[in-house]
Order: C-alpha cells, then structure tokens, then sequence
C-alpha cells in the first residue's frame, strides 16, 4: 500500500480538540483524524507517514505515555504533542524522552495547537524532501 500524506492525528477519549484543529488545518487541504485507540493511532501513522499526533493527556496520562512508548519502539515516524494540564508538569520528561517534540500546558488555545501542527508538519515535508534529493 503507498503511504498516503501526512496528517493531523488527535488521540482523544472524548472530542475536545477535534472540532478545533479542523476547522483551523482542514481549510489548508490537511487531514485531521481523530483516533479513540493506540491501535488506530499506530495503522494510521504506518499509512501516513511523517503525521503529527496531538495526544491530549486530560483523559489519561498513563495512556498518553503507552501511545508515546509504543510509537518509539515500533519506530513510528510521527512527531508527538502533548497537551496537559499545568498538574501534569512533572510529565514532560518522561514524555520528551518517550519522543514527544511538544509538551504544551493549558490553558491553551486551538490556534495555538494548529499553528504547532502546521509547523511540524513543515518541518516534515522538508525533511522528506531533503532525504530524496540525497537519494
């Protein structure tokens, strides 16, 4: 199967950030996909390569960590963002080293959370870009 672009994946327990990042990356021809299961999470970053999974750590941290976990052993290639309450500060570290490229605290705003997004996902299409012309 090709892999198909990358996207906005948002693993969530209840939408919260959903409606938020589509209304402000799917006018800019992005994919934003919610995933209720790491499972999802997984099979869709395998399919699109490259992706940004927004993980929000207010429905279960221990959760968001096994995602983090499992994404870094199985040598996904997505960039993780975390977002958490300020009480869950002492968990941007096991985070960052599970991968995750962004830990944000709220209060925070769905702009914010996007324009996050569309920077990583940037980054990422430079990156691939500067990996072919190398080939």
């Amino acid at each position: 199967m090709s892999p198909f672009a990358p996207a906005v994946l948002i693993y969530e327990k209840s939408p919260r950030w959903e409606s938020a990042l589509k209304r402000r990356i799917a006018s800019r021809q992005l994919l934003v996909r919610p995933c209720r299961s790491v499972a999802d999470v997984i099979a869709l970053c395998r399919q699109a390569p490259g992706s940004v999974v927004v993980l929000d750590f207010s429905a279960g941290a221990a959760d968001g960590l096994r995602l983090l976990e499992a994404l870094l052993r199985l040598r996904v290639s997505a960039c993780a963002v975390v977002v958490a309450s300020r009480a869950m500060q002492e968990l941007e570290w096991p985070a960052r080293e599970l991968g995750a490229v962004e830990f944000i605290t709220e209060p925070i705003g769905g702009d914010t959370v996007a324009d996050i997004c569309r920077r990583l996902l940037s980054r990422e299409s430079n990156n691939a870009r500067d990996e072919s012309n190398a080939l």
